[in-house]
């Protein structure tokens, strides 16, 4: 007799807080005729990410904003955690700044209330052949850091540490500072100051800014300060650049 190798499916987990469209998710597709299997469906983020926990799932497809945990947070959270789930948002158009914030932190695709079925399937298809040669991990880093390299080029002249800028891609500061190490080859200090610097020196080249001024504009409240750290990054100091 010939046995066959039985092929173990693909693990679906879908959330939504709002009823009927989490049970219009769960019918929306033949997900066995798929090659999916319908592992669980969750009411709310802890839920969700309980599940995540537990069942392991190689695909998620959720709502953002929901009760406890929001989309975006369990997307950090579960590639903090080291899985390679690979996430489908589902959202209304109201939510589509939320949703560009989940592509930035590696979600696969945005799909709009009401889900359309021809549309999903074909996100599936796009999923599963990624899972097929999978590099999640690698690919959801990238896309942290770079969602982080352009909010500090963004907001270079606030009051900005790493736990602020952490928190704006939902991962713990030690993750992130391990994380951007480990892809940019430097330390997120680091990484600041010569974006502070590489436009302190364009302001500076103003003639209608004081230095005081291109202090206060690239971030820092104390003049002397800015001062020493310029004369550190550029062996000058930012009076002398001037002449």
């Amino acid at each position: 007799m010939r046995w066959r190798r039985r092929m173990r499916m693909v693990r679906v987990v879908l959330a939504d807080d709002e009823p009927l469209a989490l049970t219009l998710l769960e019918h929306i597709i033949d997900w066995k005729r798929f090659g999916l299997s319908l592992a669980g469906c969750a009411k709310n983020g802890d839920e969700l990410y309980e599940m995540i926990l537990t069942l392991r799932p190689e695909i998620v497809i959720t709502d953002i904003c929901m009760p406890g945990r929001s989309g975006l947070e369990i997307i950090a959270k579960t590639l903090e955690a080291g899985l390679p789930t690979r996430f489908l948002i589902v959202s209304s158009y109201a939510s589509f700044s939320y949703a560009r914030e989940a592509m930035q932190l590696g979600a696969e695709d945005f799909l709009p209330k009401p889900v359309n079925r021809a549309e999903l399937m074909k996100a599936l298809t796009v999923v599963k052949e990624k899972l097929k040669s999978p590099e999640p991990q690698t690919e959801s880093c990238s896309k942290i850091i770079r969602a982080v390299k352009n909010y500090i080029e963004a907001h270079f002249e606030e009051h900005l540490t790493l736990e602020s800028v952490a928190a704006t891609v939902y991962v713990s500061p030690s993750y992130l500072s391990t994380l951007f190490k480990k892809e940019t080859g430097s330390n997120f200090s680091e990484y600041l100051t010569a974006i502070r610097m590489k436009n302190a020196k364009r302001l500076l080249d103003d003639a209608s800014y004081t230095v005081a001024q291109v202090a206060e504009m690239t971030g820092y409240r104390d003049v002397k300060h800015f001062s020493g750290v310029f004369q550190k990054f550029y062996n000058i100091s930012p009076a002398k650049y001037r002449k």
